[in-house]
């Protein structure tokens, strides 16, 4: 069965968070508000930056991977679990 100072204490807990939710409640409806932007065309976006050249690696179809380097030839997997 609870004491009274623990009934005292979570009566006291819910009086302040009652009033911070309160404090919090009312400081949101008196801040000010932003209005909305005027101008009706969209911000303009800058022109996309091209990549430098020795930046970009070029892939040769015509050469194909060497099966012998493979990695599925190289997994192994445990036996003696």
């Amino acid at each position: 069965m609870p004491n009274k100072r623990s009934i005292v204490l979570i009566a006291l807990s819910g009086v302040v968070l009652s009033g911070a939710a309160l404090v919090t409640l009312r400081a949101a409806e008196q801040a000010p508000r932003q209005a909305a932007p005027t101008s009706a065309a969209p911000p303009a976006h800058p022109a996309p930056s091209v990549p430098e050249e020795s930046a970009t690696i070029a892939d040769d179809p015509t050469t194909a991977p060497d099966p012998s380097q493979s990695a599925d030839k190289n997994v192994s997997f445990p036996t003696d679990i």
